[in-house]
């Protein structure tokens, strides 16, 4: 099927991109059945007349019910839904993109699901769900794992299972940013422990402070308690960060974000910034994990996605190691190409 799949897009090079584009009305209409066509554009972001035509396909082929009340995925239409990203797996080249990257990376195993997280967050699902996968096959009983904040790592929280007697420790990696609660370290931790059984400690720090404030918290009795945790750690996730975004999340002041661009600074990893070369441009002074506490004794999983995140990826190989990567098919390529 693949070799078939393969000469179809040399004769027909859009046909991965119209199967894409008919996959994602049909995800949307089961997401929100019974939907009008002008909610579903909304969704969709395109005028009625640019889905009229692919709402009348998907209709013909019985993928669909037109009714008044609005549209609903038919029983045939819930099955290719279902199956879409394991057949798009099996028909295109993921498996010989993660040999590749295997080869090329200082990595013991390589993950890729199909799309570009910035183009779909059903592709950010499918991370999670490869992450929350792949997690079982290295946590156990007596393991700690520490993660890092984000809208990556919440999707992993998401797709985490019980696993038979295994009650592991979760520890936010960093202190909090102060915005969108739902992407904070801890909160992650709370729910990665509540969904597999587990427990957890939280870490009740600001993601960055100054040096005496530093200096104070690092005495703090409970403080001193979760980072110790965090170097006991047998495991870590964490995303990769656009360097100018994070800055600018963490209110980082105009000197700061002139030096970041001056300095063609690309990733941001554990409160490191790194230009494309993997030098590290600038260091905040912040409580929780620093890169000397990435030790070989740990497992670490680095999860991302979206093509905005291509270069931060590319230079983060070159500032830190990874044992495992857990990546869309946007970012692979993107290596593939570059390495």
């Amino acid at each position: 099927m693949n070799k078939l799949f393969q000469f179809q897009k040399r004769l027909v090079p859009d046909v991965l991109e119209v199967i894409d584009k008919r996959y994602g009305i049909l995800k949307t209409i089961h997401l929100y059945e019974p939907i009008g066509r002008r909610a579903l554009a909304e969704h969709l972001k395109k005028t009625e007349r640019q889905i009229r035509s692919e709402i009348e396909f998907l209709d013909e082929q019985q993928l669909i019910n037109v009714t008044t009340k609005g549209m609903w995925v038919s029983d045939v239409g819930k099955q290719i839904v279902e199956d879409y990203p394991s057949i798009m797996r099996e028909i295109s080249d993921l498996d010989h993109l993660e040999s590749q990257l295997k080869q090329s990376l200082p990595v013991s195993d390589v993950k890729v699901v199909s799309g570009d997280a910035d183009q779909s967050e059903e592709v950010k699902s499918l991370l999670g769900q490869a992450a929350a996968q792949t997690l079982t096959q290295y946590v156990h009983d007596e393991s700690i794992v520490t993660v890092t904040g984000g809208s990556t790592l919440a999707a992993v929280a998401k797709h985490m299972k019980p696993l038979n007697q295994i009650r592991p420790l979760f520890v936010p990696a960093r202190g909090g940013l102060g915005d969108m609660h739902e992407y904070q370290a801890s909160s992650i931790c709370v729910q990665m422990a509540k969904q597999m059984n587990g427990s957890y400690r939280l870490l009740y720090v600001p993601d960055t402070v100054g040096h005496e404030v530093y200096s104070k918290m690092m005495e703090e009795p409970a403080v001193k308690d979760v980072i110790s945790l965090i170097r006991q750690a047998d495991i870590v996730i964490h995303g990769i960060g656009d360097a100018l975004k994070m800055a600018h999340r963490r209110k980082a002041d105009p000197k700061q974000l002139e030096l970041l661009k001056e300095k063609s600074t690309v990733g941001e990893a554990f409160g490191y910034y790194f230009d494309q070369k993997g030098k590290t441009i600038h260091q905040l002074n912040s409580i929780g994990m620093t890169k000397e506490h990435l030790t070989n004794d740990k497992t670490v999983m680095t999860v991302a996605g979206g093509t905005s995140k291509c270069e931060a990826i590319s230079a983060f190989f070159k500032w830190g190691t990874s044992d495992v990567l857990i990546i869309d098919e946007a970012i692979a390529r993107h290596l593939v190409k570059h390495i």
